[in-house]
């Protein structure tokens, strides 16, 4: 991913906390020539800090997964009693106040996605390269499709919200190309996959290919997921 992104002009990286994802941005901006931050919560505002900085781990990223509940920490996807959590959250997590534990419910994440909106709209620079996870990375994407909508106030909004983050538009791991203007608010450009060939498309049926180019993009925004199994 970093050499897939070696040849753009990228002015800054900013990543999630979390070590699969400060890993892969710590090697686009290595590559790149960027600074790289990650945006953490202290007080009521969120504060870049170096990417080397150990107070990084002190406080919660902007960028971070979805928050789940706790105490599935440890146990198997097919685990009854990991089953048994996730079912009892998402019974409750259309309610504003609905929480099993600790975990995000949808408003909780709407509000998220608004602030890493509003973060990368106040960013100065020309063209940013977001590291997160598939989950947020969804969510957010789907807060960009319902911006017109003020917030998550029927039946009807939370479902069309919910299905839109349930969708894949990207495998592991794409890269989303997006830009941004104070005219014309977000447009979403693309999904790039290419810098995961050629072992990615071994399934693929061998014989003859045709070359073919696209026209440079020009986004202000790359979210790269970075959720590897």
């Amino acid at each position: 991913l970093a050499q897939r992104l070696a040849m753009l002009p990228v002015d800054l990286v900013v990543s999630s906390s979390y070590l699969r994802a400060r890993s892969t941005a710590a090697l686009i901006a290595e590559v790149t020539g960027a600074r790289h931050v990650i945006p953490v919560r202290q007080g009521s505002t969120w504060v870049d800090l170096p990417a080397d900085d150990p107070d990084v781990r002190n406080h919660a990223s902007l960028l971070r997964e979805i928050d789940v509940p706790s105490e599935l920490q440890g146990l198997g996807f097919q685990d009854p009693r990991a089953r048994a959590i996730q079912h009892a959250a998402m019974a409750v997590a259309d309610q504003p106040d609905g929480h099993h534990s600790d975990e995000e419910n949808l408003h909780d994440l709407w509000r998220r996605a608004e602030e890493i909106r509003r973060y990368l709209e106040a960013s100065k620079e020309q063209l940013v390269v977001v590291v997160s996870h598939g989950g947020i990375l969804k969510v957010w994407v789907a807060h960009l499709m319902f911006t017109a909508v003020p917030g998550l106030d029927t039946s009807d909004q939370l479902a069309a919200y919910r299905g839109f983050t349930r969708l894949g538009w990207w495998d592991n791991t794409g890269v989303l190309s997006l830009r941004f203007s104070r005219e014309q608010g977000w447009m979403w450009l693309m999904t790039d996959i290419q810098h995961l060939q050629p072992e990615y498309f071994s399934f693929m049926p061998s014989g003859p290919r045709v070359a073919q180019s696209a026209p440079d993009a020009g986004a202000e925004y790359l979210g790269g997921k970075d959720d590897r199994s």
